[in-house]
């Protein structure tokens, strides 16, 4: 009996360890000497845990347990005269950095520029390709040159050049460096062992169990261990209801198309298998099996669907439809916590999808359950390989405002302090500098620290804030923070600017290890201690010795290639435990990938992401070879691997008691499609009048986070008491006071300021900050010849150190267009008589006693007030945005000029200002922007100036008449803050989309605004 399988609804491994005490027992000497080969490690460590699950507790001498995915020497099984030496495989690393160069140098050739991390990727798909080349039994040296046809496109043509040059050098290469790439040296192993078994007949027990590959290597071995006399192939689940003629022909991407190839390249029939089999330890029902195996036939024989339509119920298989990943994560982290409930109930959640892992693993969190990733986390999401990231990325971005602080942000980042002064000094540097400036550069930065210091003590009129009285006092403090920075980087930035892998990677550690330590721990054991940083450290090793043929990289190119290097390395975390022991690790919950869950047995398991492109993934053949070459030189196709999931996809489901099929409807925001497997399980369930019962999770993730009862909101209403209320406004605040009365309550009477986002886009609000400096000094000196007015503006760009190096650039020959407007502009004026007495940033104060009885002051600043030799006089507002219509105007949404008007009208400018004359009211549109028609800038001047004498002060009077309501009005304690009682005038008036304004998020918006609609 030497050929053996094991039902799915029976637990494979146990019943392999409970026939080998049967038959071989483990208290002898025979047993030590045995010998059970495995496809992969994570089979061997079930298996020791297996055995020692049956033979409860007690002492045993486990049987050789050799996982052949990791053969190596020390695990062959060769007698000690048998002498052999084999070169030793050459390290990825080192092939992909040899392959590299190749590339680059092709690269060049045919003129295309790649990055360094493309070219990485690129050399290692290409070292992909060899291994699979070899895995598959190809030599591509003869296979190569037949592989492409002639109506193959060019592309594919100069491939094929390349290939050939390295199908010739790269063996060539190995020769003489005495290495062999990595899987044709395993390959040699299994060679070597099945030839040694054949010679050497052993009457030790080997068994082979757990394979379904169809490798010409591994079948070799296999047929090696059924010659020997106690050699035994032990697979899992045989279909046997299937015909001769279509089990001889299954598509690839059918669950048993490997199983199937296996067993003719060993000439084995079906029938020659005995089962083993328990029917006291049966886990699923044989309907459940059948109804999976139906589900996915293969296309022949999927008539026979339509041969019985009686009804089924899959009794333990569930199926779940979340609306999106998140919803997926929660539902299952819910199906987990309800599976603990029942005592001794082991759990797994089985997924291809890494990012559900992770979510899954944090809401498990809420309730205090660690679950073990068994499948590990990416490399480079790991806390130090996250600031070596952001190390490079602050070089070379020149230190932006959001690349610094990521940096100092970072929880093992100190610069010489302590963590939690670390942490503080860099909140206090981003609030008052890194928010108020738009600046990048760490001089830059120091100076507008200074700077905002002298603005701190200089400020006398109102009291500081909490924050900046707190970076007052620890000023010194800061800017020693990054003086330190800076001297802990400088090894970084400083030349040569090109340097040899290992000597970035030297000076990459040097900074990071400096910036990590402080008083109390050297940074090298924060960054290189525990599994993670071991992880880490061995890889930088690696690439510092066998990546040191790259040499004159720039900092960019490193950082380009050491990011592409991480791509599949796969570290073994236990961050879910923020610091706790292992002991906290929840014994019953675990989360494999589907090389982790192959053979394991479980009470329940949870299948997540059962969508196209995640499970099964999307078939891609890679860049260097197209699927009918892959075809055509007999490689393995990415259909494959489509086999091989669905087989783990049947397997699971019909091997656990419990099954949760987890369906997201949606991806990425996008609409998921459902897994084939799912889609036909469910349509071969539809012909039979049955379905999947759904699972309760669902229901219990939409009422997790929400409140019993959802009571609707009123709007804000504030009405704070008289004294509190603003006795003086400006007419910018008057807008508000009739727009948003809110912002106005938010901002005078709560003294709240919004903080400014990071490096946030405030070129329009700094362009015109800067237009209105220069012109106000062109005025002021009467700069009136053409060079002065241009370099008034110039000084003005010149001297802010808040404005990027390409910003000024882009802004100079806006600013040049500007003053040659202006200046042809004024000429025009003069010459016409228009031009009169100018008055620049003119203060005007009005007090309203007199109208109202009430204590309320008005201010402003007039842009330009111009009196004409007439007596008339023209007040002039600068737009370096979008200039008001005039029916903006007349419905009282914009009060600068009226009131402008008002006021000048009143003496508020000055007595030898009041006018009884024509004012006009005109606004000037200073961008500074190309005209298609005109290369000068044109002023497009308010429309008012058409209108008669009598409208335009209609204007000024309705404007006057509604301030003085507003000011009555808000001297009754009654009048409350309303927030925007008019939605009509919250229209962004540069973008026509509705602005929220600064203070939405207070006023709860989002609570009231719904109900407030369907109330009303």
């Amino acid at each position: 009996m030497k050929l053996i399988t094991i039902p799915f609804n029976n637990p494979f491994l146990e019943l392999v360890a409970q026939h080998w005490i049967q038959e071989i027992g483990l208290q002898n000497i025979a047993s030590q000497k045995g010998l059970i080969l495995v496809p992969n490690r994570r089979t061997a460590k079930t298996l020791v845990e297996t055995f020692l699950k049956v033979m409860q507790g007690k002492s045993i001498l486990l049987p050789k347990i050799v996982p052949v995915g990791d053969l190596d020497e020390a695990a062959m099984v060769l007698s000690g005269q048998h002498q052999f030496a084999l070169p030793p495989a050459i390290h990825p690393i080192r092939r992909t950095a040899l392959l590299s160069v190749l590339i680059k140098q092709m690269n060049k050739a045919t003129q295309v520029e790649q990055y360094a991390g493309e070219v990485w990727q690129l050399a290692a798909s290409l070292g992909e390709l060899m291994d699979e080349a070899e895995w598959s039994g190809c030599a591509l040296k003869d296979a190569l040159p037949n592989a492409v046809e002639a109506d193959y496109a060019e592309h594919w043509q100069e491939v094929l050049k390349f290939l050939t040059i390295v199908t010739h050098y790269w063996p060539q290469w190995l020769k003489d460096n005495t290495l062999m790439n990595p899987v044709a040296r395993k390959l040699v192993l299994l060679t070597m062992q099945a030839e040694f078994w054949n010679k050497n007949i052993t009457a030790e027990p080997i068994w082979a169990i757990g394979f379904a590959t169809a490798n010409s290597e591994i079948v070799g071995l296999l047929n090696s261990v059924l010659q020997l006399p106690n050699g035994k192939l032990i697979i899992s689940n045989l279909q046997k209801d299937l015909p001769e003629d279509i089990w001889n022909s299954l598509p690839l991407t059918h669950p048993y198309a490997e199983m199937a190839k296996m067993l003719r390249s060993l000439g084995i029939s079906r029938k020659d298998f005995q089962c083993w089999e328990d029917s006291n330890l049966a886990l699923v029902s044989q309907e459940r099996i059948y109804a999976f195996h139906q589900s996915l036939l293969p296309a022949e024989l999927l008539e026979q669907w339509f041969d019985n339509s009686i009804p089924v119920h899959l009794k333990g298989c569930y199926l779940s439809e979340p609306f999106d990943q998140q919803h997926e994560a929660v539902s299952i982290a819910l199906a987990i916590r309800d599976a603990l409930e029942t005592p001794y109930k082991k759990i797994a959640l089985v997924t291809p999808d890494r990012g559900l892992a992770t979510r899954v693993v944090a809401e498990l969190g809420r309730w205090g359950i660690f679950a073990d990733d068994g499948a590990g986390e990416s490399l480079y999401k790991t806390p130090a390989a996250i600031l070596l990231g952001l190390i490079l990325r602050a070089s070379l971005e020149q230190f932006t405002p959001i690349s610094l602080l990521a940096l100092l942000k970072h929880p093992f980042v100190c610069c010489g302090y302590a963590r939690h002064l670390c942490r503080n000094y860099t909140r206090l540097l981003e609030i008052n500098v890194l928010r108020q400036f738009c600046a990048s550069g760490l001089d830059e930065i120091r100076s507008l620290a200074n700077q905002k210091i002298s603005q701190l003590n200089q400020a006398k009129s109102e009291p500081l804030s909490e924050g900046a009285r707190q970076y007052l006092s620890n000023a010194l403090e800061v800017k020693n923070m990054l003086n330190q920075l800076d001297d802990f980087m400088s090894p970084l930035l400083n030349e040569p600017e090109k340097r040899s892998m290992d000597q970035w990677i030297t000076v990459l550690v040097t900074v990071a290890e400096a910036l990590t330590t402080n008083h109390n721990t050297d940074g090298e054991e924060i960054l290189w201690s525990g599994a993670e940083g071991n992880a880490l450290a061995e890889h930088l090793r690696n690439l510092m010795v066998e990546a040191n043929n790259l040499v004159d990289l720039t900092l960019q190119e490193f950082e380009s290639i050491l990011n592409a290097s991480y791509h599949n390395i796969f570290v073994h975390s236990q961050r879910v435990l923020r610091g706790r022991t292992l002991n906290f690790l929840h014994p019953r919950v675990n989360i494999w990938g589907l090389i982790e869950a192959r053979l394991q047995t479980v009470d329940l398991v949870i299948l997540g992401g059962l969508s196209e492109g995640i499970w099964p993934e999307t078939m891609v053949s890679g860049p260097w070879i197209c699927r009918p070459m892959r075809e055509k030189m007999n490689i393995v196709l990415p259909e494959c691997q489509v086999g091989y999931s669905a087989y783990d996809f049947l397997a699971l489901c019909c091997s656990i008691p419990k099954v949760i099929l987890s369906v997201p409807q949606k991806r990425e925001n996008a609409p998921a499609v459902p897994s084939r497997w799912v889609t036909r399980l469910k349509a071969w369930l539809y012909r039979r009048s049955s379905h999947i019962d759904p699972h309760p999770s669902i229901q219990w993730s939409t009422i997790l986070d929400t409140h019993e009862e959802i009571k609707p909101i009123d709007p804000p209403c504030p009405k704070p008491p008289l004294k509190w209320r603003p006795k003086t406004m400006s007419i910018a605040e008057v807008e508000k006071w009739i727009k948003d009365p809110y912002e106005l309550y938010a901002q005078k009477i709560l003294k709240l300021k919004k903080i400014p986002d990071l490096q946030a886009d405030l070129s329009a609000s700094l362009f015109g900050k800067i237009v209105h400096e220069g012109l106000k000094n062109v005025y002021e000196n009467k700069f009136m010849d053409p060079q002065s007015v241009k370099q008034s503006l110039l000084n003005v760009l010149n001297v802010r150190k808040d404005i990027s190096l390409i910003t000024k650039q882009w802004w100079r020959p806006r600013l040049i267009r500007l003053a040659e407007w202006i200046y042809e502009t004024e000429c025009k004026r003069r010459s016409a008589g228009e031009s009169g007495h100018i008055y620049v940033k003119k203060e005007g104060i009005y007090d309203f006693y007199q109208d109202t009885e009430l204590s309320f002051t008005l201010q402003d600043v007039a842009d330009r007030i111009e009196v004409k030799s007439t007596g008339a006089v023209e007040i002039i507002d600068y737009k370096t945005g979008k200039i008001p219509s005039q029916n903006n105007i007349k419905c009282g949404d914009f009060p600068k000029l009226p009131l402008e008007a008002a006021m000048l009208q009143r003496g508020a400018f000055g007595e030898e200002l009041v006018c009884q004359y024509d004012i006009c009211l005109s606004y000037w549109k200073l961008q500074g922007k190309r005209d298609d028609s005109n290369e000068n800038l044109k002023p497009n001047e308010a429309k008012e100036k058409k209108n008669s004498k009598e409208e335009i002060q209609q204007l000024i009077d309705y404007y006057w008449d509604c301030l003085l309501e507003l000011i009555k009005s808000y001297h009754d304690p009654g009048q409350p803050y309303l927030f925007r009682p008019h939605s009509h005038k919250f229209l962004n008036f540069n973008t026509n989309i509705i602005y929220y304004g600064d203070f939405a998020h207070l006023a709860r918006v989002s609570e009231w605004e719904n109900s407030r609609k369907r109330r009303g």
